[in-house]
């Protein structure tokens, strides 16, 4: 029964720590059933692996150190993770772990009189299995809130691995020393000792989240402030745009007035010449109806111009009846990627400057597909498109504003491109 019990307990232990690490590279490298079956037996073997460890011992630094590259071969063998970062993960929270269950083993050798040899390699007890419920009860409770926390460990791994990993490389250290010092016995010195290590260890992680949080938070200002000065200039635009409009409607009675005179005085061809001025600038202001959604008309109508500028040849597919955006979420979304899209179609040659979209309702969802000719490969630094404008920090926040938004949605976006085509897919 107790074999039982504490091989459960090893089992859910070994399985938060991977559970955690799949939701943020939850995606497969194989699809197939032979593959799965492959996939599903080495994960099975590993974890085997442990809990037979773990029979063994309550704490091994040396399963640490070693026994994690079966995790990360494995993960990184299945699943889109690089094998760094599956054993910085894993290692570290194999040795959080086992910091919290140094102060058991120090206490049984100090009731017992025992060495941590004798503790640790006998035979489990209820004491030791009631603790590591204990922790995982924590860990579950940590973890409840999945979506802040999954964000943070996301970017723990991308942004602070290094970092992460000298914290694991300084707490195996103590945790190896600790274990050195308890082979001669055990003093109620260490048992002091050992928690003021675990409560510094605790503010250094502490520490490195708050700051990780000031960073995003910082960022998140600072994309914020970019997203509100890129609407103040398009509004500005259009603003300048309407005074236009309203402008040359202001003179048609003018031109009307002059055109009269041309023709009670005989002037055709000053007439025709006029009214073919006067009918190109119409055009210009001409406002289509794209997809029969106001704001959405508007946002293309605008653009339209633009790309008429650069010569871009703009192609458009409609099959659309809702739309799950605010307007201004619209807005900052079309605003943005067609921004890019001319930005690089007008590099290319004339005859290549092509811009395609499609927005549609398929299966009561909402899809935006937007395609446009490149001259070159994108630049991505941490999965970031870095944009090759002079000022990189404030311009290169456009797809992050756009990611955001598709993430509040709960949508997907992805990209595929190559050194002449550029593509975003956005399901929501």
């Amino acid at each position: 029964m107790l074999f039982v019990c504490y091989s459960l307990v090893q089992l859910i232990e070994q399985f938060l720590g991977i559970w955690i690490l799949h939701k943020v590279y939850p995606e497969a490298r194989f699809h197939s059933k032979a593959m799965k079956a492959l996939g599903g037996s080495l994960f099975l073997a590993t974890m085997l692996l442990f809990m037979w460890n773990a029979w063994g011992s309550y704490i091994s630094n040396l399963m640490i150190l070693i026994g994690n590259t079966f995790w990360a071969f494995s993960y990184s063998f299945y699943f889109k993770c690089s094998f760094d970062v599956v054993y910085i993960w894993e290692s570290f929270y194999g040795v959080m772990i086992s910091l919290l269950k140094m102060p058991v083993l120090i206490l049984m050798g100090l009731l017992q009189n025992r060495t941590l040899n004798q503790v640790n390699r006998r035979a489990r007890n209820y004491t030791e299995i009631i603790w590591c419920l204990v922790i995982e009860i924590l860990i579950v409770a940590l973890i409840k809130n999945k979506k802040n926390i999954i964000r943070l460990v996301r970017m723990l791994l991308s942004k602070y691995k290094k970092l992460l990993f000298i914290i694991f490389v300084i707490e195996w250290c103590m945790l190896t020393y600790s274990m050195f010092l308890g082979k001669k016995g055990f003093e109620p010195v260490d048992f002091v000792l050992h928690l003021i290590f675990i409560v510094c260890s605790v503010f250094l992680m502490l520490y490195l989240i708050l700051n990780v949080l000031y960073q995003e938070i910082k960022n998140e200002n600072i994309i914020l402030d970019t997203i509100q000065n890129n609407l103040q200039s398009q509004n500005d635009r259009l603003e300048a745009f309407y005074n236009q409009r309203n402008q040359q409607i202001h003179d048609i009675k003018h031109v009307m007035g002059y055109l009269r005179n041309c023709l009670e005085n005989g002037k055709t061809e000053e007439a025709l010449t006029q009214v073919c001025d006067f009918t190109n600038d119409l055009s210009k202001m001409e406002r289509k109806v794209w997809t029969g959604f106001s704001y959405l008309d508007f946002v293309l109508n605008y653009k339209k111009l633009e790309m008429d500028e650069n010569e871009i040849d703009f192609e458009l597919e409609v099959d659309l009846y809702e739309i799950p955006l605010k307007d201004a979420e619209l807005g900052i979304i079309l605003g943005n990627l067609l921004d890019n899209a001319i930005e690089a179609t007008r590099k290319c040659e004339p005859d290549r400057r092509k811009i395609f979209l499609r927005v549609c309702n398929p299966n009561e969802m909402f899809l935006l597909c937007l395609r446009n000719s490149s001259a070159k490969m994108p630049v991505i630094v941490d999965n970031r498109f870095i944009t090759t404008k002079e000022d990189r920090y404030a311009h290169g926040l456009g797809v992050e504003s756009v990611k955001r938004i598709v993430e509040r949605y709960n949508g997907n976006i992805s990209f595929q491109y190559d050194d002449e085509h550029f593509e975003v897919d956005i399901l929501i």
